[in-house]
């Protein structure tokens, strides 16, 4: 692919593809950013949460594979501690990186370019991703505080107010961001606070490089 795009220069320096991974915690601007972009490289793009919900499918409820992936349905039961939580949040995405390099290569085949956006990217996982022929670049969002991730997932309340458990998982969801956020940095990946997000997308882009 040649030419120039909206966000910049996307000459692929030789490569014949380039995988764009856009990690963070719930509510970080993940999706929308890599939305935004696929469509202004004309990318494919690939959400993360919909290989997840095939993977659970796929193992059925009951499974201890289901148990290990079902993290959402562990923070809505409440029964764990944060830093329990935190660890099963690990432990999912660990399974949902297991299988993730079988899966770009394949859309690789397809998509020049393409664009995947997911809270199950490990930064340990992206630092030792090696696709043939192919460029891998990625960036993490974050927030700053609890309150970032609380103002971001206040529409999906609908005008109700938020209640104790709501105030749990909004921590608990800000914690696993705080921790991709250290892991992105010990192993030498960008990370851009997903706040202001009227000017994430340009950020972004530069963070990339595209």
């Amino acid at each position: 692919m040649s030419g120039s795009y909206p966000c910049g220069d996307c000459d692929d320096g030789g490569v014949n593809g380039r995988l764009i991974l856009i990690g963070g915690s719930a509510g970080s601007g993940k999706t929308t950013l890599a939305a935004a972009l696929a469509d202004e490289l004309r990318a494919g793009w690939l959400q993360l949460d919909t290989l997840w919900i095939a993977m659970k499918a796929a193992v059925g409820a009951g499974s201890s594979a289901f148990d290990v992936l079902d993290v959402d349905g562990r923070m809505h039961r409440g029964h764990d501690s944060d830093d329990e939580l935190l660890a099963a949040h690990v432990a999912a995405s660990e399974a949902v990186c297991a299988v993730l390099p079988e899966v770009f290569a394949f859309e690789l085949e397809t998509h020049r370019i393409l664009v995947a956006d997911g809270a199950w990217l490990l930064p340990s996982f992206i630092a030792d991703l090696e696709l043939p022929d192919a460029e891998v670049r990625s960036v993490i969002l974050k927030h700053a505080d609890v309150g970032g991730v609380a103002a971001a997932l206040a529409p999906r309340l609908g005008g109700r107010p938020a209640q104790d458990r709501h105030q749990r998982m909004n921590r608990q969801i800000w914690q696993y961001g705080d921790w991709l956020d250290v892991q992105a940095r010990m192993h030498g990946l960008p990370v851009l606070d997903a706040l202001p997000f009227s000017t994430l997308r340009d950020r972004a882009c530069a963070s990339l490089e595209i």
